[in-house]
C-alpha cells in the first residue's frame, strides 16, 4: 500500500501512464485501436512493481485516446461521424465519445491488471527457486 502524501508534497510522475499514452498516440496511426492493449501490456510489464500501475495505464490510455479524438476533430467531421455511428449503435450521438473513452480505459486496465499479476507470479517463482 502506498503512503498518503502530505500536504505540499508533489505526486510522482505516473511514468506508466505517460508511456502508455505516448505509445497509443504514436501507434494508433499504424495499428488502430489494437495498440491500446499492446501499449498497456508494454507499460505495465515495465512498471509492474508499482502498486498503482493499472490505474496509471488506464488514465494514460484515456489521455492518449483523447489526444487522438482531438486530432481527429481538427478535420471537422467528428460530430458527423459521431451522429452516424451513434445511430448505427443505437446510442445518442453525444454518448459515443464517453463510450469510446470507457472502452479504451477498460481494455487498458484489464490488460495492465493481468500483466501485473503475471509479472508478480513470475517474480515470485524466480525469487523462490527451492519450491
Amino acid at each position: 500500500m502506498t503512503r498518503p502524501r502530505r500536504r505540499g508534497q508533489r505526486r510522482p510522475l505516473p511514468l506508466a501512464g505517460v508511456a502508455c499514452a505516448a505509445v497509443i498516440v504514436l501507434g494508433a496511426w499504424l495499428f488502430g485501436w489494437w495498440i491500446v492493449p499492446v501499449a498497456a501490456l508494454i507499460s505495465s510489464v515495465l512498471w509492474w512493481d508499482r502498486p498503482d500501475v493499472a490505474r496509471d495505464v488506464m488514465w494514460g490510455a484515456v489521455a492518449g485516446w483523447v489526444v487522438l479524438l482531438l486530432i481527429d476533430s481538427l478535420h471537422g467531421r467528428t460530430w458527423a461521424l459521431a451522429r452516424a455511428a451513434g445511430g448505427a449503435l443505437f446510442l445518442p450521438w453525444g454518448l459515443l465519445v464517453p463510450v469510446t473513452l470507457l472502452f479504451a480505459a477498460g481494455i487498458a486496465w484489464s490488460t495492465a491488471t493481468l500483466a501485473q499479476a503475471a509479472c508478480a507470479r513470475i517474480s515470485a517463482r524466480v525469487s523462490a527457486p527451492g519450491d
